[in-house]
């Protein structure tokens, strides 16, 4: 018995490519724009922050960091270390008295973009509770950012400053598997 024939068609160097003749939608092609897929857009800020996968260790994150000098955490893409665990450390009272919880990420546009959602989220204004520092670029308040981001080289300059950073009460090394210079700078100035 023969095997059926087949409409699928190859494509020959120096000949038009198969599906270039047909018609294409453009209707349906974005231009500009990624797209972000959250099922959960339709709920609130605070409903979406408790779907997240990092929201049911919560409690556990939290007494680890007030029982251990270091913690790592890890977690898949966008389950919210990023900007939960800084949220849940602010609302667990780490940010009193004065005091900084400091997120650093390897990457500008990752410290700037990181602090709008948190600020987003916090129904704060960017620079105020919820701030970022960034070579040549300081959105920050001294008296009012409790959460601060800043790149992992802004971070070796303020201990150049003060060793012991006595302004932050956490400090969270985002992103520090990607072993950049400064990142391994910083690791290794907070072991001393």
């Amino acid at each position: 018995m023969a095997a059926p024939h087949s409409t699928m068609k190859f494509w020959k160097p120096g000949t038009e490519a198969p599906g270039i003749s047909e018609e294409r939608d453009l209707s349906s092609e974005t231009t500009g724009s990624p797209i972000i897929f959250n099922p959960n857009t339709a709920l609130s800020i605070e409903k979406q922050r408790q779907k997240l996968p990092v929201f049911k260790h919560r409690n556990n994150i939290l007494y680890l960091v007030e029982s251990y000098q270091t913690v790592i955490i890890v977690g898949e893409t966008g389950c919210g270390k990023t900007t939960q665990i800084p949220q849940y450390l602010l609302e667990a009272g780490w940010a009193a008295e004065g005091k900084v919880i400091g997120v650093t990420q390897p990457r500008r546009v990752a410290a700037i973009s990181v602090a709008n959602r948190v600020a987003e989220e916090r129904g704060a204004l960017l620079g105020h509770e919820v701030g970022y520092t960034i070579r040549f670029d300081d959105c920050s308040d001294p008296h009012a950012t409790r959460i601060k981001f800043l790149t992992d080289g802004m971070l070796v300059r303020e201990m150049m400053a003060d060793p012991l950073l006595k302004k932050y009460s956490v400090l969270m090394l985002d992103e520090a598997h990607e072993r950049t210079l400064y990142t391994d700078i910083a690791i290794g100035l907070l072991k001393k």
